[in-house]
């Protein structure tokens, strides 16, 4: 335990070296983001992209649909796909702070390392029937992690051995007790690769009119088949998740641009600009105006 206690002093001195904010940061290490946070806060719309996520201390609660998940000290996230969700820290204070360390997930590199197992499909592990995975961590995980995390002071180990590492966090993962949900990904026509490939479509085109049966069809699969796998996975439906994405999208844009609000809304796909307030204030609990930043 005492390298896990050095661990987290190591990450919140990094933090406050740093002037990191109370949200995810990233760190020297490409595709390695630290999160501290030192008080508990309110759910927030968040955009998961595929990511492991080990978390130090303190806990977390991400809702996914209908379904919450928490995770803390020692415990750990899978994100198999490009997710909408909300997230609060629920255990967090300024003596004892959320820590917690997060890797972007290549799935090219992911595809790779499945190319060069036997029989990984055949693996006996029950079948996952969600994109989104929270477990015990594997003290191997947890110690391929800290030494990515130890990488930070030298741009030398970090071009070297940064890579290295971040395979053999791949390969662990894709044949770790929670890496179904990865390894359901890697077969090229199983029901989580068509599904992504629906997510890739509801993403590029996120402001165009989309159609359950047109995203079924280029799915290869029935329109209840497909309802129903992609809920399972995303936690919602293809028309909410679109939705997410457009309110989402719209949030950077009211906080970034000086557009007005019809002009974003229209932008991001609404017909209504009363509808796109609405819904809004729904997901976010205040209306755009209300929730675009004071200036002086």
């Amino acid at each position: 335990m005492a390298h896990l206690e050095q661990l987290r002093r190591d990450m919140i001195d990094y933090a406050n070296n740093c002037g990191f904010d109370d949200w995810p940061q990233p760190t020297h290490v490409p595709t390695l983001s630290l999160v501290r946070s030192r008080v508990p806060t309110q759910f927030t719309a968040v955009d998961y992209q595929p990511l492991f996520c080990l978390v130090l201390q303190g806990s977390k609660q991400t809702l996914i649909g209908e379904c919450l998940h928490r995770f803390g000290a020692l415990q750990s996230l899978i994100v198999s796909l490009d997710l909408p969700a909300t997230a609060c820290v629920v255990e967090a204070t300024a003596q004892t702070p959320y820590l917690a360390l997060a890797l972007d997930l290549d799935i090219g590199l992911l595809r790779d390392l499945a190319s060069e197992l036997d029989d990984l499909a055949g693996m006996d592990s029950p079948p996952s029937r969600t994109a989104l995975v929270v477990g015990d961590a594997d003290p191997a995980l947890i110690d391929a992690m800290a030494r990515l995390f130890a990488l930070r002071g030298s741009a030398m180990d970090i071009e070297v051995l940064a890579p290295l590492v971040i395979r053999e966090i791949h390969y662990r993962l894709l044949l770790g007790n929670q890496g179904a949900a990865l390894r359901a990904l890697m077969q090229p026509d199983g029901q989580a690769s068509r599904i992504a490939r629906a997510i890739t479509r509801i993403r590029r085109d996120y402001t165009a009119p989309l159609t359950i049966a047109g995203l079924a069809r280029e799915a290869g699969m029935s329109i209840s088949a497909f309802h129903d796998h992609f809920r399972a996975l995303t936690g919602t439906t293809p028309l909410q998740y679109q939705k997410a994405l457009r309110l989402m999208e719209a949030r950077r844009r009211l906080q970034g641009t000086a557009a007005s609000v019809t002009a974003i809304a229209f932008e991001v796909g609404y017909e209504s600009p009363t509808q796109f307030s609405r819904e809004y204030r729904r997901k976010f609990g205040q209306s755009p105006r209300e929730d675009r930043p004071v200036t002086a």
